[in-house]
């Protein structure tokens, strides 16, 4: 008897200690690299902010079970090079099925990641649907910021 008492003593502490040390999900900044990108929490801080330093805003749309969401943001803006030119921007995160349903109804996000970039006045000047690897990427954000 004392033997399987002192399992299941170490079963529950293991379970706390895994509650407690796993990432949890949900949250606004990524896992990985991407966590250095400066995330906004909101469209109206994330739109002020572009006026006042003069950039567009860049708007990931995601949801917690989205695979390319995540591998967007391990792979793609955890590159140095993205990260670079991602201070043109103002970036903020909104996760469609959550505090950015409204928004990305808005702007008829149909699919996940979908990256919009605004003015500071909120009208969309681009637009990358889905994932991209670090290069390509590179090349569709130079041509938004050139257009815009």
């Amino acid at each position: 008897m004392k033997r399987a008492s002192v399992w299941g003593v170490v079963l529950v502490v293991a379970m706390v200690a895994a509650v407690i040390l796993l990432p949890r999900g949900g949250g606004v900044q990524p896992a990985g690299g991407a966590a250095a990108l400066p995330w906004e929490r909101d469209l109206p801080t994330a739109l002020n902010r572009a006026g006042s330093e003069n950039k567009l805003v860049m708007v990931d749309f995601y949801t917690d079970w989205c695979q390319w969401c995540k591998r967007l943001d391990q792979n793609t803006f955890s590159d140095a090079k993205v990260q670079e030119a991602l201070q043109r921007v103002v970036t903020v995160r909104l996760n469609a099925e959550k505090d950015g349903r409204e928004a990305a109804a808005r702007f008829n996000v149909e699919g996940f990641p979908t990256l919009i970039f605004l003015n500071a006045n909120g009208a969309e000047v681009g637009r990358i649907p889905g994932y991209m690897d670090p290069s390509p990427f590179l090349e569709e954000l130079q041509d938004i910021l050139k257009k815009a």
